[in-house]
């Protein structure tokens, strides 16, 4: 599992990673009822693994990739 930080997955040389990043626009709009701190959202690529046991103890899926265990989350705690 690699997490990456919404700035890093958005400078990313990997297109799907830069996509599920692009997807965060809907919780980063000032003065939305969905607004979410950037600190707080990241993209999770689970490619090379499954997830591990406390992932939904430390994640909460808010968007995914088409095709892809790639995820747009926001960490918990």
């Amino acid at each position: 599992m690699k997490i990456l930080s919404l700035q890093e997955a958005e400078r990313s040389m990997d297109i799907d990673i830069k996509m599920v990043a692009g997807r965060a626009s809907r919780y980063r709009v000032f003065g939305s009822p969905e607004r979410i701190l950037d600190a707080e959202l990241a993209v999770v690529d689970l490619r090379d693994g499954a997830k591990p046991d406390d992932y939904s103890e430390r994640f909460r899926e808010l968007d995914h990739h088409v095709a892809a265990p790639i995820f747009l989350v926001r960490r918990l705690g």
